[in-house]
């Protein structure tokens, strides 16, 4: 406090920091870059675990048997989306009463700023059909959602058939204790969005939506499902939701851990996890790993339909089938297996998840920085900043 309150020492701090303001700046830089680039290094990381004790273990038997009868459904999907020309309203509706869930649609319209790139339109119009499996052994206060985006052409057929097969197996099961919506969007984001804005009630965007007929609990945990072909190599989560928020680790924990248990290749950002970290190929691969989880924060764009739960505070993550590594395969059963596994864990939630962290970076799936970790390194480039407006300032008064 004394050398800031003695006006000479006073000046003489601040003559040394002008005269030395570019070299502590790239010195904070450079402190900086390296800082943020060790925190790839496995031994500087941790290593993911569940903090949340109703999903500690992973001790639940997966009986999903119809993963040859979903294919075969998302085939009949298929045919008729290719018939009507889009969302086949009326024979999912059809499906889904017969699978014993309370069937909803919803209508919505939004008018776009811009026009459509594929189809010149001004005017995006679509309808989004869901049905709830009511909770036999709960009041009903909480709900599940699995959604599956109504893609065009071929796309994602086998996650909507795979979502009414699901729907047929847990209709059989008496264990549920929370609501579980299954949820067919058109549109992608956009029905996505009429849907949430109906389901709570709210409109943020001015998009004309009609109000839904059916409503579950409060929505605890979300998943986005995408699949495109019968058989996948592996399975990538997505995190990223709007403007760079994350839904809560342990989620992707619990993704993590099923995966371990059933024997499923799993991804983050599309590339699989290495055990080489002591090699300079090993740390690249974390590196490059971590950054572009990075980027996609920084884009700010949702980068699947779970991004747009976030901004209800559920938490939600897009689970998507990748075809990039031919020597694995996964058949539609074990991915039917693995949903059901994590949703016995979702239902036994007693609260919403919170114990875990929000803020973090994956360098891989079993490794994580946490916010503690990597301020420190835009603390330093916070500093260049603020030396370098001390700069002009204190520039401003010389001359002055």
């Amino acid at each position: 406090m004394g050398l800031l309150s003695d006006p000479n020492r006073r000046r003489a701090l601040i003559s040394l920091l002008t005269r030395l303001n570019a070299p502590i700046c790239v010195l904070c830089y450079f402190a900086a870059v390296c800082w943020f680039m060790g925190l790839s290094f496995e031994p500087f990381t941790l290593r993911t675990y569940m903090s949340e004790n109703a999903m500690g273990s992973t001790m639940v038997e997966e009986r999903f048997p119809a993963g040859e009868r979903a294919l075969a459904t998302a085939k009949e999907f298929g045919a008729h989306k290719k018939k009507v020309g889009g969302m086949p309203v009326d024979w999912l509706v059809k499906t889904m009463q017969a699978r014993g869930l309370e069937v909803f649609t919803q209508r919505f319209s939004r008018t776009l700023p811009f026009p459509d790139e594929n189809n010149e339109r001004y005017i995006v119009e679509g309808t989004n059909v869901y049905g709830i499996l009511r909770a036999p052994r709960a009041p009903r206060t909480e709900a599940l959602v699995l959604s599956a985006p109504c893609s065009p052409g071929d796309d994602n057929n086998q996650a909507v058939g795979l979502l009414l097969g699901l729907a047929h197996y847990f209709r059989n099961q008496v264990f549920w204790a929370k609501d579980i919506i299954f949820l067919v969007n058109e549109h992608d984001l956009i029905g996505m969005q009429a849907w949430l804005e109906g389901y709570h009630h709210t409109n943020t965007t001015g998009m004309d939506w009609s109000p839904l007929q059916g409503r579950g609990g409060s929505i605890q945990a979300a998943l986005s499902l995408e699949l495109s072909s019968d058989v996948v190599t592996s399975l990538d989560i997505v995190l990223e939701g709007l403007n760079g928020q994350l839904p809560n680790l342990d989620l992707a924990n619990l993704f993590y851990a099923f995966c371990q248990k059933i024997g499923v290749l799993c991804t983050i950002q599309g590339r699989i996890q290495r055990n080489d970290w002591d090699s300079v190929s090993g740390y690249s691969h974390a590196v490059q790993t971590m950054m572009l989880m990075v980027m996609k924060q920084a884009s700010g764009r949702s980068w699947g339909d779970h991004g747009l739960f976030l901004r209800y505070h559920i938490e939600a993550a897009t689970i998507k089938g990748i075809n990039s590594f031919r020597q694995y395969k996964t058949d539609a059963t074990t991915v039917g297996r693995l949903l059901e596994g994590m949703y016995r864990k979702l239902n036994n939630l007693l609260e919403r998840l919170h114990q875990s962290y929000f803020f973090y970076l994956m360098p891989s799936l079993s490794h994580f920085v946490s916010i503690g970790y990597y301020m420190p390194a835009f603390g330093l480039l916070a500093v260049i900043l603020l030396l370098r407006v001390s700069l002009h300032r204190n520039s401003s008064l010389l001359f002055s």
